[in-house]
């Protein structure tokens, strides 16, 4: 028969204790809250938006390539989500030097993602009309891709904030 014996080893003096976070109050709490729910609201147009966008780019990747639909919706669905989740991993990167080294190939990405959503969704609306009415057919497919940007840009650091 052994004897087991444990020996218990000091902790090294360099590790700082976590100290407690104080409550919140029920203001803050409800604030966050609020906020919480604003950036669900935002998401949640923005992925209609997106489902739209979606749309109009799978039908123009059909029209200009002629690609089985299969790949048309592919090619939409990594287009216009790579966009979302650029950006989201530029805004949710843990460190300067980790944001640094993915904007050096998200950012040149996101704008061509966004300058082809723009112009497939532009595409899309100017198919079934023409004259004066290409105007507002073209600012409509240009604002699409943009708002998407921008409801993605707000929806994740309201959500953030609200994690903090």
């Amino acid at each position: 028969m052994t004897t087991a014996h444990v020996i218990k080893l000091p902790r090294p003096r360099s590790r700082r204790r976590k100290l407690a976070e104080p409550a919140k109050s029920s203001r803050v709490r409800a604030k966050l809250r609020r906020q919480a729910v604003a950036a669900a609201a935002v998401a949640a147009i923005g992925l209609v938006l997106t489902a739209l966008s979606l749309s109009h780019l799978a039908h123009g990747v059909v029209i200009v390539t002629g690609v089985p639909t299969w790949q048309a919706w592919a090619t939409a669905i990594g287009f216009d989500l790579s966009l979302i989740a650029l950006e989201s991993a530029q805004l949710c990167a843990s460190t300067e030097a980790v944001r640094r080294a993915i904007a050096r190939y998200a950012r040149p990405s996101i704008l061509g993602t966004l300058a082809g959503s723009a112009a497939m969704n532009a595409f899309a609306f100017c198919e079934a009309v023409s004259g004066w009415w290409l105007a507002p057919a073209i600012a409509l497919g240009i604002a699409i891709p943009t708002l998407i940007y921008v409801l993605t840009r707000i929806a994740v650091a309201l959500y953030i904030d609200c994690q903090r």
